[in-house]
């Protein structure tokens, strides 16, 4: 049996084009300056035959940013000019190509939309040249042109295609036009649309047709070129391993590519299947060595940077989206911030991105002591099962920020001043355990569904509960002294549930918090609370408390970010507890027993979060109901990071 390090080396021996961005904007750059330099040779103006075309290819590994990189590559440019190409550019020569290739223009092109056209139905020839058109034509917001009045037009002639595009796009003819096709791998099934090259074996290669067709056009002067794509065959059994693994991240996936390949080379055999391939990225030793240097650079952050890595957790644990262009610092982009810590930028749109983190990462820093007990909570909390790939989290903000800061008062051995008011509010608080023995994440209960929805079949398959099951939720759920949010957004149970148990056991009290986050409203009023209780205390008593005599009791306690003028007249601006038998918004409801009902005023909700925040909350939820990073800002997010530091 190989040793460890005879077995898993993760030596670069194999290089690979889908890697940092950073080694990605490097390698195309100085192809395409090779494309510059060597374009008089394949135009036949030089004798030299020293210069062999090359175009900037990415083949399928999904996940890691293809399309993405062809979109962006222009701005990567200009954003690594001074720093990444600062060498590639140390010659003169080429300095003065990389100043002009800043300025250039991008034409995108999908190739999924490419088709056969009239006049010339079967050629592909035409067919790629009227989709360029088109695509120019949709880039600069105009109506898809005449297919007949273009072939009239351009003949298939290269010169006249590119002064067209130049046209549509109006762009100077020495200026750079760059390119960028994607879904290459289309012809693997749309090359029988069109009537190809067979070789001496009578095979129809459509790459090769394709790529033919490009060659050509590479002749044109300051015409550049990027194709990215993915293809049928054993590649794509390789490349969905390989996300499993790495969930797609550019650097964790060159380095696990590589010490596979060196793998096959030490064993002189290759992967027979699949299976084969995910057992080996399965090993325990394979996905330690492969994320080492990824966390190692995380555990060996300054201060500075570990607070940048927990405000990468939280946007992830909070779904907090991002834009590519979002400033971290005067000098530091928050798109580099998520690469430079080994986690994945997924893509929502053309210029918006969520962070995920690699579930590669989940075993190695379980066993870390050094991490701060922040760090373990968010990481924790984050460790959900719908993504194979991914830590993927189903938290909302406000929602999360009270269950965050529970998990965190709760087991707190300082004076609290938010459990000392439940004290003095409820007798039955008062009988519990506290402070709880342990910290622990924030956990996921299956949502609740009402009673009067059906379970169906698309229920069953969202593993939710029926309202009818509340006994069964709390009696095998829950598990005591653990926080838990629904896993998806629910109308029909509280927004956070625990459980605590008195010393004198079997006492235990189950606790729902109601968030009623009102960024641009009048405030929640006696309805809005009525129909909280109505759907948590009444079938909590009905299903468990009815008959579970005197140790078995259920709290609701309703934190608001704003309550209405009624309620807060009637509360005399103070917190209360309606305790059992008590009737509540002009005798509408009746406290069931053993239940307690309490409504935080605005003042005592501060405890919780703090006036700040909850002022940073309003002005980005009043702007948008899935508000980015941007409208957050980064101060805000300190703020809570620091609040959460506060009770550690």
């Amino acid at each position: 049996m190989a040793s460890l390090d005879e077995k898993w080396k993760a030596v670069d021996n194999f290089e690979s084009i889908v890697v940092d961005r950073e080694r990605d904007v490097v390698r195309v750059t100085k192809e395409l300056y090779d494309l510059h330099k060597g374009r008089k040779q394949l135009r036949g103006v030089t004798s030299s035959c020293n210069y062999r075309l090359t175009i900037p290819f990415a083949p399928h590994l999904f996940g890691s940013g293809k399309t993405t990189f062809a979109r962006t590559y222009l701005e990567l440019v200009q954003r690594f000019g001074e720093t990444f190409l600062s060498n590639f550019a140390s010659d003169p020569l080429r300095r003065t190509f990389l100043e002009k290739l800043k300025r250039a223009s991008l034409l995108f092109v999908d190739l999924r939309k490419l088709e056969p056209t009239d006049p010339k139905e079967r050629n592909l020839k035409w067919a790629v040249y009227y989709l360029l058109v088109k695509a120019a034509f949709l880039q600069s917001g105009l109506p898809q042109p005449d297919p007949d009045e273009c072939f009239k037009e351009l003949k298939l002639r290269t010169d006249a295609l590119v002064q067209k595009i130049r046209s549509i796009l109006n762009i100077p003819s020495d200026q750079y036009l760059l390119l960028a096709f994607d879904e290459v791998g289309v012809f693997d099934t749309k090359g029988t649309f069109f009537e190809l090259e067979k070789n001496d074996k009578g095979v129809v290669r459509p790459y090769n047709d394709f790529f033919g067709i490009i060659s050509q056009l590479c002749k044109e002067p300051d015409l550049f070129f990027i194709v990215v794509g993915k293809s049928k065959g054993l590649i794509n059994e390789l490349a969905d391993s390989l996300l499993e693994c790495t969930g797609g991240v550019p650097g964790l996936l060159t380095r696990a590519v590589n010490m596979l390949l060196n793998y096959v080379v030490v064993r002189n055999q290759p992967f027979i299947s699949k299976e084969e391939c995910l057992t080996c990225m399965n090993d325990y030793d394979f996905r330690i060595i492969c994320a080492e240097p990824f966390v190692e650079r995380i555990l060996n952050l300054d201060e500075d940077r570990k607070s940048v890595f927990d405000l990468l957790l939280m946007m992830a644990l909070y779904r907090i989206p991002f834009q590519v262009d979002d400033i971290l610092t005067s000098e530091s982009f928050l798109f580099d911030a998520v690469t430079e810590m080994g986690l994945y930028r997924y893509p929502i749109d053309q210029n918006t991105f969520q962070v995920l983190i690699p579930k590669v990462f989940v075993g190695i820093f379980k066993r870390v002591s050094s991490i701060s007990s922040l760090e373990k909570i968010l990481l924790g909390s984050l460790d959900v099962e719908p993504v194979d790939c991914f830590f993927y989290s189903k938290c909302r903000v406000f929602e999360g920020i009270v269950a965050l800061r529970l998990v965190l008062m709760l087991p707190s051995k300082n004076r609290n001043e938010l459990r000392e008011l439940l004290c003095q509010l409820s007798p039955i608080w008062k009988q519990m355990k506290l402070p709880i023995s342990t910290i622990s994440p924030i956990h996921y209960i299956k949502s609740v569904v009402s009673s009067r929805e059906t379970r169906s079949e698309s229920n069953k398959s969202r593993r939710t509960f029926s309202s009818t099951e509340w006994n069964k939720i709390i009696r095998e759920t829950l598990y005591l002294e653990t926080i838990y949010i629904p896993l998806d957004a629910t109308s029909h149970s509280p927004d956070i549930i625990f459980q605590l148990q008195s010393p004198v056991e079997p006492k235990v009290l189950t606790v729902g918090v109601a968030c009623k986050g009102r960024w641009k409203s009048e405030g929640i009023g006696w309805s809005d609370i009525i129909d909280e209780a109505k759907k948590f205390l009444d079938p909590v008593y009905d299903q468990v408390l009815s008959s579970a005599m005197d140790y078995h009791h259920c709290m609701l306690i309703i934190v608001s970010t704003k309550l209405s003028l009624n309620v807060s007249n009637e509360l005399g601006n103070q917190s209360r507890c309606y305790s059992s038998g008590m009737f509540i918004g002009n005798d509408f409801f009746k406290v069931p027993d053993n239940c307690e009902l309490v409504i935080l005023c605005e003042r005592d909700v501060e405890m919780l979060i703090d006036e700040e925040i909850l002022n940073g909350l309003e002005r980005a939820f009043c702007v948008s109901d899935n508000p980015p990073f941007w409208d957050f800002g980064l101060d805000l997010l300190d703020r809570i990071r620091n609040s959460f530091l506060s009770w550690q």
